[in-house]
């Protein structure tokens, strides 16, 4: 499937191609370089139907990949971007300009507001404001090594949801993480605004790759706890011996939590 996308992709115009792509994630065939992203397109395609969602909060956008995934999935509502890292960010700033319901922040999102380094890695998709540890060394070396660190920007979601759901008619909240290690600061610093979050997808490490990150199970456990409930487990990084390093983890509020939403 994956080499006939490849081969109808330069017979066919850019519209006609987004459309191939949309239809095959829906049905479940996998399209490009990633492994299970049909899955996981297929069950936030439900999600976001069923509790109807309008507004992503995209926190770890590097250049704005999921922004790109979640509209080939059908989701037309607003995506706000927040990328801390300057080249990252200008990348993702040209890709939002061409979508009116997109904006990028050059921001962080942390539970503090401050100014920090953040580690920079040689691929940039392994940055993180936390070391990476040996196993992070042994299993992908100079990718995940810190080539530089740059200052950036971090705020608390419960400053800055406010201005990011201003403009939305009846807010329904749906919180994607991707921060390397940081998510449940995101989510502690997301205060009493985190009652407004209908569902979140955290990306948690059962092999953890950067020192200080919490296990997963105590990650899942902690969601639970402040009322969101588990839906689907997507596998996104296997080790050589095929065992998942890091998987995408997809919540919804209890609903007992979602009252009339």
């Amino acid at each position: 499937m994956a080499q006939f996308y490849e081969k109808a992709s330069r017979l066919t115009p850019p519209r006609v191609k987004d459309l191939v792509r949309r239809g095959a994630t829906l049905i479940g065939c996998q399209l490009g370089r990633l492994p299970g992203i049909e899955a996981l397109g297929t069950h936030l395609a439900l999600l976001f139907e069923r509790l109807r969602i309008n507004c992503i909060l995209d926190v770890g956008a590097h250049v704005g990949q999921y922004a790109r995934f979640v509209r080939n999935i059908g989701y037309k509502g607003h995506i706000v971007s927040f990328e801390p890292i300057s080249a990252n960010f200008a990348v993702l700033q040209q890709r939002c300009a061409k979508d009116k319901k997109w904006t990028a922040r050059r921001l962080a999102l942390g539970d503090e507001e401050r100014v920090v380094p953040i580690n920079v890695a040689h691929i940039t998709q392994f940055s993180s404001f936390l070391p990476r540890n040996r196993y992070s060394k042994d299993q992908f070396g100079r990718l995940s090594e810190t080539d530089r660190t740059e200052m950036v920007e971090t705020k608390r979601l419960d400053g800055v949801f406010e201005d990011c759901i201003r403009a939305i008619k009846d807010p329904r909240v749906f919180l994607k993480l991707d921060t390397q290690g940081y998510d449940l600061r995101v989510i502690e610093g997301g205060g009493r605004y985190l009652d407004r979050v209908l569902a979140l997808q955290s990306e948690l490490a059962v092999k953890p790759l950067y020192q200080g990150m919490t296990e997963y199970m105590k990650a899942i456990s902690y969601m639970n706890e402040l009322g969101f409930e588990l839906t689907g487990l997507f596998p996104i990084l296997r080790d050589e011996s095929l065992r998942v390093v890091e998987f995408d983890c997809v919540m919804t509020r209890s609903p007992r939590g979602l009252g009339s939403a």
